[in-house]
């Protein structure tokens, strides 16, 4: 699980394939008691839980753009997930074209 941050609010995400996938959200400055968002936009309550989190149904996890849709006043955390996503993907390509693609590479037999 990766954790992202910006200001009061924190999100953790995985990626699954090519795909970001939201497991909660955390909203320090959101006095809205906690629940759990379930299939088709259900929501259930979390008894004793922290005002301001959500957390996802691990059945039917959002992707960036379906969190993003649910929950838009939270678009600079969107974005900077979408940000580290980048980052680890093209740093993980470049790693992986360079060590594939050296024209000094000796090959071994």
């Amino acid at each position: 699980m990766r954790r992202t941050v910006v200001g009061a609010a924190h999100t953790g995400w995985r990626i699954a394939g090519h795909r970001i996938e939201i497991l909660f959200l955390q909203d320090a400055c959101d006095a809205t008691p906690a629940y759990r968002r379930g299939p088709a936009g259900k929501s259930v309550p979390i008894p004793l839980g922290q005002c301001g989190f959500v957390l996802f149904d691990e059945r039917a996890l959002p992707d960036l753009a379906q969190a993003r849709d649910w929950f838009p006043r939270h678009h600079r955390l969107w974005d900077a997930v979408r940000a580290e996503f980048w980052a680890m993907s093209l740093w993980a390509g470049g790693a992986r074209n360079a060590e594939t693609s050296s024209p000094h590479r000796a090959k071994r037999r």
